[in-house]
């Protein structure tokens, strides 16, 4: 076995030769794609971050207007219940009045009918004592009589 070394510096300057082209050709343009992929993975990280964030924010934010909603409602409502509980209070308030008014026209009506009917039945009892004096006198009785009569008699059922 017989070592050449002519082949065996052609073979490495072919080597280095490769090198240097496969460096120039491949691993440069390589390195380049590598490292703009990474710039790209880097930036979409935080461009993701940055959404990430705005999202939080917004959520946060929508949150917010939510619970503040609910606030409002439930003041709403608290208002709404108030006024009417207020309207039936007042609704009550009348239908008493009302009522109490209905009554005292109910009893100022009941006590004239009272005395009307005290009267007439007055007016009616004189009558009949007239009547019932003059069957006893057996003789008319004139209507001077008559009046002065009832009158003595009226004098005498009011005291």
């Amino acid at each position: 076995m017989h070592f050449d070394w002519s082949d065996f510096i052609w073979t490495l300057i072919n080597f280095f030769v490769l090198l240097f082209i496969l460096k120039i050709l491949l691993y440069k343009p390589v390195l380049k794609t590598i490292e703009d992929r990474k710039k790209s993975i880097e930036e979409s990280l935080e461009k993701a971050a940055k959404a990430q964030e705005e999202a939080e924010r917004i959520k946060a934010e929508y949150d917010g207007m939510i619970a503040k909603a609910r606030e409002e409602a439930r003041e709403i409502i608290a208002k709404a219940q108030k006024t009417a509980q207020a309207e039936k209070e007042e609704i009550i308030a009348t239908a008493q009045r009302e009522a109490q008014s209905l009554l005292a026209d109910a009893k100022a009506t009941i006590a004239q009918e009272k005395e009307k009917a005290l009267r007439e039945l007055r007016q009616e009892i004189g009558n009949l004592a007239v009547l019932a004096a003059g069957k006893i006198l057996n003789r008319a009785v004139t209507l001077e009589d008559h009046q002065k009569l009832v009158d003595e008699f009226l004098n005498e059922v009011k005291m």
